[in-house]
């Protein structure tokens, strides 16, 4: 399989870390992607921060709670232009 990237950008940071991991191209991609992708698996959702942070204060999200409904977003689009 060939990953065949034409940018600039990317040929010069690929270029960079493997000069700074003394690796070659495809060693520093194939670490960058793997670190990248191992933190954004780590990475807390908002929604779980809010459930830690009420826990914190011994409080949880209701059990039976609803969304917040599709024209709410709507409504305060408009509200904050005004």
């Amino acid at each position: 399989m060939t990953l065949n990237i034409r940018n600039e950008q990317a040929d010069t940071l690929a270029r960079q870390l493997a000069e700074i991991d003394r690796s070659t191209i495809t060693e520093a991609v194939i670490s960058a992607l793997r670190e990248t992708i191992a933190k954004r698996l780590q990475q807390e959702r908002p929604r779980d921060t809010a459930a830690r942070i009420l826990a914190n204060r011994g409080l949880a999200f209701k059990k039976a709670r609803a969304p917040v409904p599709q024209e709410a977003y709507h409504d305060l689009d408009h509200d904050l232009g005004a």
